[in-house]
């Protein structure tokens, strides 16, 4: 609470700064900020105190917020920007945030960028932007500390001393003349070991690396699994790139899981960077024309079975009831399956054992349910008949719902589609349509043979 107190202060005090033209005290009072924190905010303020602000600050302190920010308050306070300001900030960037940066930009307006930047930096720049954003050429630094192996320890701790900022400094990489990766050296090791000692003599040549062209989120296992700080990235050939450091996986396991939720929601992340109302409702119309068409199918259902079941009019009281506890039930089951499929807790041997054992834990709720729901019905009509085809129908209906919901993420998976598409409208439209149809099956079984 104090930190959001002195945060709405130091707010107040800035709009009072930027109203009233003060462009020295401005400069002044953001060089006593972390540039962090001057990027969180970016919301309070208007597009035009946001453009007022970005150009007091100093190119280095510009990059950490346009880095920090959001997507969508970058792309606009990036769009008003001269190319040879943004060159400018980036130059101060690591070479993997710059190239991200300026990714975001239209070809013509990257290459304008590209063009005040120079031609070494320019380069290695132009070469990370071939590489897919979703990959580990896509977010590795290719600033390393590489050496050959009869480099003294003095050797490389010159080279680290005299290092920039933004090279990875996690280890020293030991590479032959064509650059191949032979072996690293933690830093631990490093200063332990005699200054004048070879780097071939002491370093580790059971080295895990990944391919340049990874998936993103394979990069994150390796890191996690191993706990590494970096992690080299290499080539076909076993050549050194660069390295994906730990900082770098936060910012996929935070991009990836919004990318999850959205996906669960029905709609796409890139909607976080569009403030245009059509652009977003075309992300979330398909999903949507996608349930109108199941709500269509459920409606269909209820029709088909409105003539064929005794006493109808007193059982589809409790349809909404059936549909909620089934969609209830699915939802839980795919979300445990996802996330389970997601941090790579369910290995293939399993996905039977998983979904059967989901199967049981909802037959063990749904019978339960069922009772409560079977009591309930025989209150409101004091007929033992309808509460036992409510009773027994939900149950088979939430069974149902959990078989769909931990079958269905496995199979998009098996299908090499993202299973957090199961969590969406997709299984609610289909176990809606499911739900009902178990309903009055169930009911119209039991009344014509018992009632």
């Amino acid at each position: 609470m104090p930190e959001q107190a002195a945060d709405i202060d130091a707010i107040r005090e800035l709009r009072a700064l930027l109203q009233e033209g003060e462009e020295e005290a401005l400069r002044i009072f953001l060089r006593l900020i972390r540039p962090e924190d001057i990027a969180d905010w970016l919301d309070h303020l208007s597009q035009e105190e946001r453009q007022r602000l970005l150009a007091a600050l100093d190119h280095d302190a510009a990059g950490t917020v346009l880095d920090d920010t959001t997507p969508s308050i970058r792309a606009e306070l990036v769009e008003e920007m001269e190319p040879e300001r943004l060159a400018r900030i980036a130059e101060t960037m690591p070479l993997d945030e710059a190239a991200d940066l300026i990714g975001e930009l239209e070809d013509e307006e990257g290459e304008a960028v590209l063009q005040h930047i120079g031609d070494e930096d320019g380069e290695v720049l132009r070469d990370l932007l071939e590489y897919d954003e979703d990959t580990a050429g896509g977010i590795m630094n290719p600033e390393v500390v590489a050496l050959p192996a009869d480099a003294t320890v003095d050797d490389a701790i010159r080279v680290l001393r005299t290092s920039d900022e933004n090279t990875v400094t996690a280890a020293v990489y030991v590479v032959d003349p064509d650059n191949r990766l032979q072996g690293i050296v933690r830093l631990r090791r490093l200063v332990t070991a005699p200054p004048d000692a070879r780097l071939g003599q002491i370093m580790t040549t059971d080295v895990i690396a990944v391919p340049v062209e990874s998936d993103q989120e394979d990069v994150a296992d390796v890191v996690e699994k191993y706990d590494f700080l970096a992690v080299p990235v290499i080539d076909s050939e076993g050549r050194l790139l660069g390295a994906v450091t730990v900082d770098d996986i936060i910012d996929v396991i935070e991009e990836e899981a919004t990318e999850d939720i959205y996906k669960m929601a029905g709609s796409s992340a890139e909607e976080e960077e569009s403030e245009s109302l059509l652009h977003i409702a075309r992300y979330r119309l398909p999903w949507l024309l996608i349930c109108l068409g199941g709500t269509q199918l459920s409606t269909s259902v209820m029709g088909f079975y409105s003539g064929r079941v005794p006493m109808y009019e007193q059982v589809s009281i409790f349809t909404p009831a059936i549909m909620a506890m089934g969609g209830n039930t699915s939802l839980q089951s795919s979300t445990t399956t996802v996330r389970q499929l997601a941090l790579d807790n369910l290995p293939r041997k399993h996905y039977l054992v998983h979904v059967l054992r989901e199967i049981g834990v909802a037959l063990i709720m749904g019978v339960v349910c069922g009772i409560v729901e079977a009591g309930i019905a025989y209150l409101f009509h004091g007929n033992p008949i309808i509460g036992a085809a409510v009773g027994i129908a939900m149950a088979l209906g939430m069974s149902a719902a959990s078989l769909l919901g931990a079958a269905m993420p496995i199979a998009l998976t098996l299908l090499g589609i993202d299973p957090a598409v199961a969590s969406g409208p997709l299984v609610s439209t289909i176990n809606d349509s499911l739900g009902l149809a178990i309903y009055f099956t169930t009911a119209t079984v039991i009344m014509l043979h018992f009632a």
